[in-house]
Order: C-alpha cells, then structure tokens, then sequence
C-alpha cells in the first residue's frame, strides 16, 4: 500500500492545514478584488485568491521556487525528519500548470529537489488542470513498482498576469465569487497555493529506513487512529474537443468507473469535484456523477474558499479533504444556492458530518484530460505492520513487465522540414491540422508517420480507442507558444490575448488533438523531463501488472514520444508505438 506520511499546505487562507480546515469549518474565503499580481498591475482585474510574496522568499530562489519549498520544509517540520529526502529511493514529483513559465521547469524542479540533496532527475507534470491528480497517480505507480520508496509530491501554480488574460480571454471568469453547481453561476474565480503530500511504500525500503521507520511511527501516533492510504488512479480523454468538457461526460465517467472497482461507493464519504463554477464543468461533472450511479453520494467542491489555483488543485484538495474528514465533516460548498445542472449532485452549502473513511478525488482541464484518485484510511496496526525495513526487493509486477512481450515499433526522428508539405505527403483528409500550433502539428505529424509504417507490415492494425495511452514529454514545455501568447498582453495600449493561442500554451493540448483524430478515450500523460530517457521508468510503471492496478480498460497500447518545438523552425519529434 501507498501511504501519505506527511502533507502541509500554504494558501491565501493560512499556512498549514489546521488554519485551512479552520476557515473552512468558519465558511470564510480568500476570493477578493486583486488589479495587481506580484508587482505587475493588471489590464483587466480578477476576482481570486492571492498570496503575498515577502513571507515565503528564499534568497537564490523564485518566488515559486521558494514556496515549494516552504511547502515542503513545513511537512517535514510537523511529521518527519529530512534524511531520506537525499536518497536516491526518492523521487521529487511537480504538479503545475504552467510552473514559471520562462524557466525550463525540469530546471525548477531540480533546484527544489536539490535544496534538499536530491540529485536523482525530478518529474514535471503537467496535464492542465488534472496535474494535481495525475502527479499523485504517477508517484503512486512508481512506487508500487518498487522503482522508489517515497515520493515528494508538490502541487503549485503562481497567478500571473499571463495566466490571467488567458483564462479572462476565453470567458472562463467571473466578474463575483463563484458559485459552484448553482444555477446563477457564471465563471471560475483563479487562485493560487502550494500543497505537499509526501508518499510512501508499505514493503519498501532503504539503508536509512530504521530513522524513517522511527519518524514515520511518530506520524501514525499522532493521527490517533488511521493512515491514509492512496488506492489508485485513473485518467482519461474525453477525445472530444480540446477546450470544452464532452456532453456525455465520458472521460470523467470513465474515471468514476475505474475508482468504483477499486473503493465501494457505499463507504465514500464524498466525491471530491473540480467545481470551477463554469457553465461546462459542472454540467459535465452532474452527468459524470449521474452515470456513475453516484448521485446520493455527498459531493465536495472548494473553489469557493481557494479559487482555481490550477497545478495546486488536485493536491491542496485532497489533503484538504483528507483532513477534514479526519475530523468527521465534509466542507460546505460555498457560493451553491440553487440547483443549476441537469443532474442534482448532492451539493450542500452547508457543513455536513460523515465518518466513513474513503473519497474520490476528480478533476478534468482542457485537452480533453480527466483524472480520479481513491483514497481510504487504514488503522495504525496494519500499517505499523506492513512498514518493514530490510533489504529491497524488485516486486513481482515489475518483474513480469520485462518478461512480458513488449513490442516497439520506432518512427524516425522529424526535424526541421516543412510541416504543411510533411502533411500533405501523408494523403490524409483532417483540415484541422491547419488550425493547430506548431508543438501540435510536429506530434500529429510525427504519430501518422508512425502508424503509416506500422501499416506497412500489419495492414489490419488499429488502434485500440479504449486501451491505448498517449505518453508524451519533452523538456521546454510549449515555450514557443508561450512566446506568441505573452506578446498578445505586453503591450497594454495594443492588448489582444487570443483564447485559441492561449489554449495551446498548454502542452498536452498536442494530445488531445491526437485523441481526438483517433477516438483515443484511454490516458493521455504528458510530462517535462531532463531528458528522453527518463519517460523509461514512468512507462513501465504504466504498464504495471500489479492486480490492484488493473481496472477493465487497462493499457496494451501505448503512443510514446518525444516532441520538442522551440521555435516554428526547430523542432524534433521521436515516437514509439508499444504493444503488450
């Protein structure tokens, strides 16, 4: 089992978790007028959520450097000591959005790891809006696998003001607090926070494991009764449009799907929503809901009290909820009057007591991404047994991934030609590829090759639109598309952010548009990396045969690629098909 041995978290509301809870139980916001973000004023005003910078710098830092890791050092500072933190058994794992935007964000989480003599190469994810969930899903395969024994896992975004014009300029804000799941609601508040959940393996250990074992029973005595315990996760594609939910909630539903195999609705205490208060979100996350049979089941939203802090999302709410439910409520859903979906969630703008002991975790963003997370809690006695330190050992799944048939088929590398007469050469009718950014078109391009000459020699191969995954990193994100944006704001006298520009910042947008042509409804993951060679580990832990791991429309398939595009002349793509 995967367990949270610590977990802290700073917002406009507080810093640490009983302050957060705090205000929750007290129904008060941080959602306020803001015409100014760290130093630079503002063309248009939001309605958010804020921190202020002074308390959180570190001299040789950024600002959002230096709030990771404060958001780290108070995890520690409340549950354990650091030591482990250097081991080559722990993996740093970033969840954000759009991280600083100007630095490479491999190099961001490096100095973070490093500030805590972490040398191994950290993992960036960014999946839009989900990264929150999707970075706990990633840590908690890795760690199932036995490739590592604990995973630091920060979720943060900074709001900027290119952040800001890009969720204003596709309409996506509201002018008052938001409301969520009601009738009146009219658009997302943005926000920011940071928020760290260390994870950690119940069989697995290191050469330092009698200090952490020490710590780690200090942590158990101290929550009383239980531990958390992370059961899974599950992500994927609506393969519907990359900027607006499906009507038919499919990739949400589908994650409901896969966390019911694993957790019975009947001991959820709630199911945790994205709740941004948008028209689409909500309406989408009903239907999901309604699908999934889980209408009676009290639903959780905390827009109202944070904002949209993005990258932050999935991991602030989650141990938001965690705790909460450790002191028996579930928070109240702030700004809901009036039932406003198709579908009526159980939504209350009331505090209501529960005490069972599980949650679901969903969250959805653009690209057609979605992604769930199952948490349940587990008594000190089991957990205290199964945190045994000796030598580690390879588990059985990871040694049935390198003897199971893996096939790859290897595209050649694309770089610097024609894209337009690359596509025409293909003699495939998708005028849609006109509209998409360059990072875009490299990976469609460099996928139809691929599946081209894969044709070549199985005429009859397809692929499967529900057991094929889209793995996809690179190293600079979507920076030539940052680029293009931030040009469309510099200039407050000729301001004229473009929402389709600014859909595309996002990188795994290039994913979506492949899912879309080929009515892929599996995972779709994309990760910044050092280098190539690091999406290894992260695909076989995709492929992991652990039975707790399986859900009905798990992986054969896989797209894996690296799909680099620094400017619309320099780009390179390498691309794998995978076949188990």
């Amino acid at each position: 089992m995967v367990y949270s041995i610590a977990e802290h978290i700073i917002s406009p509301l507080g810093v640490g978790i009983e302050a957060n809870l705090t205000a929750l139980h007290e129904g008060r916001t941080a959602l306020q007028w803001h015409d100014t973000l760290h130093g630079t004023t503002l063309v248009e005003p939001i309605y958010g959520s804020v921190l202020p910078d002074t308390p959180y710098l570190i001299d040789g830092y950024t600002l959002f450097e230096s709030w990771c890791i404060c958001c780290v050092q108070g995890a520690l500072h409340h549950s354990i000591n650091s030591s482990f933190l250097a081991s080559p058994r722990t993996i740093f794992i970033l969840s954000s959005t759009k991280g600083d935007i100007w630095t490479p964000n491999t190099e961001t989480a490096r100095h973070i790891a490093q500030f805590f003599g972490n040398t191994q190469s950290p993992i960036v994810v960014s999946l839009a809006c989900t990264s929150g969930v999707s970075a706990q899903i990633t840590a908690w395969r890795l760690l199932e696998c036995g490739m590592y024994d604990t995973a630091v896992v920060i979720g943060c975004d900074v709001l900027t003001d290119f952040v800001a014009a890009g969720f204003q300029c596709v309409h996506a804000t509201s002018m008052q607090p938001c409301r969520p799941f009601d009738k009146d609601r009219e658009g997302l508040n943005l926000g920011e926070a940071v928020g760290c959940l260390i994870l950690r393996h119940s069989i697995n250990s290191h050469e330092c494991g009698a200090s952490i074992h020490h710590s780690i029973n200090s942590s158990l005595a101290a929550s009383a009764a239980h531990q958390w315990s992370l059961l899974g996760g599950s992500i994927h594609n609506d393969a519907n449009h990359i900027s607006g939910p499906s009507r038919t909630a499919e990739g949400a539903y589908r994650c409901l799907q896969d966390m019911l195999s694993i957790v019975d609705k009947d001991d959820l205490a709630c199911v945790s929503v994205h709740g941004t208060a948008t028209l689409y979100n909500d309406e989408m996350e009903s239907i999901a809901l309604h699908r999934a049979g889980l209408d009676e089941v009290p639903v959780s939203a905390l827009k109202g009290y944070y904002g949209h802090t993005m990258g932050a999302a999935g991991v602030v709410e989650t141990i938001l909820t965690m705790h909460a439910l450790d002191k028996g409520f579930i928070p109240a859903v702030r700004g809901f009057e009036q039932q406003g979906t198709t579908y009526a969630a159980n939504v209350s703008n009331q505090e209501r007591t529960t005490s069972k002991n599980s949650f679901i975790k969903l969250l959805s963003g653009f690209g057609g991404v979605n992604a769930a997370i199952a948490w349940t809690k587990e008594s000190i006695v089991a957990s205290e047994q199964q945190f045994a330190f000796g030598e580690t050992t390879i588990c059985a799944s990871e040694q049935q991934f390198a003897d199971s048939p893996i096939h790859r088929f290897t595209g050649s590398p694309i770089h610097r030609f024609n894209l337009s007469s690359a596509y025409k050469a293909l003699a495939i009718d998708y005028p849609k590829f006109y509209k998409m950014d360059t990072l875009s078109k490299v990976a469609f391009v460099a996928v139809e090759q691929l599946l081209q000459q894969v044709r070549q020699n199985q005429p009859d191969f397809t692929l499967d639109s529900e057991r094929c995954v889209l793995i996809f990193a690179n190293r600079y994100s979507s920076i030539c598309d940052n680029r293009a944006f931030q040009k469309t704001i510099e200039n407050k006298d000729d301001y004229f952010p473009s929402p389709a520009l600014f859909v595309y910042t996002l990188p795994n947008v290039m994913m979506g548009e492949i899912a879309i042509r080929h009515h892929l409804f599996g995972e779709t993951a994309c990760y910044i990396l050092d280098k190539e060679e690091d999406l290894q580990p992260i695909v076989q832990s995709t492929f992991t045969d652990s039975p707790i791991h399986r859900f009905p429309d798990s992986p054969t398939q896989a797209l894996v690629a690296w799909v680099e595009c620094t400017d619309d002349e320099h780009f390179e793509a390498h691309v794998q098909l995978i076949t188990k």
